[in-house]
């Protein structure tokens, strides 16, 4: 990994509406005005799947584009520990534990305005670009790489994981963890008693 000082980290399995193509798109526009800025590719599919992601990173060029197909939860929260974001532009994920799997390590999420993480996810944990209606096609799936390289590009120059990796942690803590969960639930419990 000469030259890589800086990583981002893609999980998802190897399905279209994980976008991961989108990706791809993205690493070939931020590659160029960070190439010491290197892209993780975690997760599997069928055969036919990972052909057609690692063919399209190959005709993009793309030369700091890992695919490391997939690990377990160990190796994620290193992953994501040493990542300055992580990137799931996910098209109507219906919750996005990823994104929570993420903060809880300390990094900042870039999605997509759809589905779960658009309940969750705000400014102080990271972003989630606007839709593009025609993600199927290749040219809207390149246009949303472009959206997502240019939240990369904002990440990378307001050091997000300085700025926002610490909050992250605390938003996972207040809101997600076994205690915040077990509160809730008590709370609510003595809500309903009350009735």
């Amino acid at each position: 990994l000469a030259g890589v000082k800086k990583v981002v980290t893609f999980v998802g399995k190897f399905a279209d509406w994980k976008r991961l193509d989108a990706v791809l798109y993205a690493a070939a526009e931020y590659e160029k005005s960070h190439p010491d800025v290197a892209t993780l590719i975690v997760g599997s599919g069928p055969k036919e799947a990972i052909e057609e992601y690692e063919g399209l990173a190959k005709k993009l060029g793309l030369k700091k584009t890992f695919f490391l197909g997939p690990k377990g939860q160990p190796v994620l929260a290193e992953l994501f520990s040493m990542s300055e974001v992580g990137l799931f532009p996910s098209y109507k994920e219906p919750f996005g534990m990823v994104f929570v799997e993420c903060m809880a390590c300390g990094c900042p999420t870039i999605g997509a305005k759809s589905g779960g993480p658009a309940e969750f996810v705000t400014p102080a944990q990271g972003v989630l670009v606007e839709e593009e209606d025609d993600w199927h096609a290749p040219a809207g799936a390149k246009r949303l790489g472009v959206k997502i390289a240019t939240a990369v590009c904002q990440a990378l120059k307001e050091d997000w994981k300085r700025t926002k990796g610490p909050g992250c942690v605390k938003f996972v803590e207040d809101n997600f963890s076994t205690t915040a969960q077990c509160q809730a639930m008590v709370d609510d419990m003595k809500k309903w008693s009350q009735k």
